[in-house]
């Protein structure tokens, strides 16, 4: 038999094979696939981007799957595990990748598993994630915090569970009382804090924070005193003209960027304490951003017990735009106080002009900075010698770039002139005086203050500390090598440095005193700049 006879019986045998195979399965035996085996196929992948009350999901999709069950589990998760089998599961059904799953707390770990869902209810096994759990994000349902004196009102995300609120102090903690929470509309009322402290509150649910957030009270709020809240728009003439009570706290939230609404003429008006007000203070409320208040030059009628700005930025166009307190007529004022204010880009910040009378117990100006000031300086009372002051006190502050022929002017007998841990620099006009005190029998008291050099030095030109020659009580107060007074006229006593050379970065803002001259000299000035700030 040759090769191709051969070759022609073995391709017959296995067609004939092939067809007695076919004619088998179709006709003797019953192949149906069992339906135990029946089942879709998983999803090729499975990843999550977890946040902190949600899940980004992201599977690889199935050809012909209806979707896709996802149970989401603080418990474990495997095989043997029935659907829901701890009853508090969170199941959904997604469609898409990538979606997302919501309603869960923060710093919580979960486990994760899917599965494709078919026709006629057919599932695949489960996929799940290559660790099998993931953990959330801290979470932060805290949206705002309102502080005063001795509480705050604290303002969360009621869709966000949550089921006690804790205030921490230092290393204390106390649990706020549930009826003081209002779980419907988010707010937590918080009582019985220290003024002027710094605190922390935890929101939780269960072992889980859901909002965490440090505040600060202010300072203690006079008693007595209606508080105002301040708001963009207000007309603040308006509001203390009608109000009913003679005693005032307007509190000016954080960030607050306060203008008066513009008058007939067009222009913003001018803010006037009328004779109905006896107590006043404009406070701006704890937190990172000081409100700002474009004061223009806000007057005073009628007798004051107290006027007082606090914790505020008091600004106006430029140097030679308005002032920050204009006060004309024949009041008596107990009080005048500003303490911690930014102030700035302003003609002058304290101005009495067309004075026909009155008394100023005293004028305090604390823990601020000044800078970019006009023609009429800090203080300026000049030819105003109607009206008779206590004391004018100066303390804790940095005054930088002041336009002015003097600093202080003050044209009042037995007024009290103080300035004590100041930092002073690039003040008063060549050829002027610091404190001018206009041929008057005062003494300005000078302390444990820094002196850079004046406006417009430029090697040759000089000033005066005083205008009256030896008229002065000075202690531990330094002047720069480039500060040059008239002979006879210094304040203090002369630096081993420029100011160049003794301040950090003077011409940009920055005084504090170099590492080199720091032990010997960085206990006098504005402390803001010491190493403990």
């Amino acid at each position: 038999m040759n090769f191709k006879s051969k070759y022609s019986i073995a391709l017959g045998s296995l067609l004939f094979l092939g067809a007695a195979a076919f004619t088998s399965c179709c006709d003797d035996n019953d192949w149906d696939v069992d339906s135990n085996f029946d089942r879709m196929f998983h999803p090729t992948s499975l990843t999550v981007d977890p946040l902190d009350d949600k899940v980004a999901v992201v599977f690889g999709k199935i050809p012909g799957a209806k979707g896709y069950q996802v149970e989401v589990s603080r418990d474990s998760l495997y095989d043997e595990i029935e659907l829901n089998a701890n009853g508090n599961s969170l199941i959904v059904e997604l469609t898409s990748s990538p979606d997302t799953i919501y309603n869960l707390e923060g710093s919580t770990k979960y486990f994760l598993r899917m599965r494709t869902l078919g026709e006629n209810d057919k599932v695949s096994k489960w996929k799940y994630l290559t660790k099998y759990s993931f953990k959330t994000k801290s979470e932060q349902i805290i949206t705002n915090i309102i502080p005063s004196s001795h509480s705050a009102v604290v303002y969360y995300n009621a869709e966000k569970t949550i089921d006690a609120a804790y205030v921490y102090k230092d290393e204390d903690s106390t649990r706020v009382d549930d009826s003081a929470i209002d779980f419907e509309n988010g707010v937590v009322n918080v009582t019985g804090l220290k003024d002027n402290s710094t605190y922390r509150i935890k929101l939780w649910n269960g072992d889980n924070v859901r909002g965490n957030m440090s505040f600060k009270t202010t300072e203690d709020f006079p008693e007595g005193h209606d508080i105002i809240n301040l708001a963009e728009g207000d007309d603040l003439n308006a509001i203390l003209e009608n109000s009913a009570n003679d005693k005032l706290v307007i509190l000016m939230p954080q960030g607050l960027d306060y203008y008066m609404p513009v008058g007939e003429d067009g222009n913003y008006k001018t803010p006037k304490i009328p004779a109905n007000i006896k107590s006043i203070y404009f406070w701006g409320a704890a937190g990172e951003g000081k409100p700002t208040f474009h004061i223009r030059g806000a007057g005073i009628d009628g007798d004051k017990d107290i006027v007082r700005f606090y914790n505020i930025n008091l600004v106006n166009n430029g140097p030679s735009d308005n002032y920050v307190l204009n006060i004309s007529g024949g009041n008596n004022i107990g009080k005048l106080q500003v303490e911690k204010c930014t102030i700035m880009n302003t003609r002058g910040v304290i101005r009495f002009q067309n004075i026909t009378g009155g008394h100023v117990g005293e004028i305090t100006v604390n823990n601020c900075e000044i800078s970019n000031i006009g023609s009429y300086g800090f203080f300026n009372s000049k030819d105003q010698k109607n009206m008779t002051i206590g004391s004018l006190n100066l303390s804790n502050t940095t005054i930088s770039g002041v336009a002015a022929g003097a600093l202080i002017n003050v044209a009042q007998e037995g007024i009290n002139v103080n300035i004590d841990h100041c930092t002073i620099y690039n003040c008063v006009q060549a050829g002027k005086s610091l404190i001018d005190v206009n041929k008057l029998g005062i003494t300005p008291n000078v302390s444990n203050t820094l002196i850079g050099p004046f406006n417009g030095s430029d090697g040759a030109k000089t000033i005066k500390g005083c205008s009256m020659k030896g008229q002065q009580t000075v202690e531990n107060t330094f002047y720069t090598s480039d500060q040059l007074w008239n002979s006879g006229y210094e304040l203090g006593n002369e630096l081993p440095a420029s100011s160049k050379d003794f301040w950090i970065d003077a011409a940009n803002g920055n005084f504090k005193v170099n590492i080199a001259y720091r032990d010997m000299y960085g206990k006098y000035g504005d402390q803001r700049w010491s190493d403990d700030e």
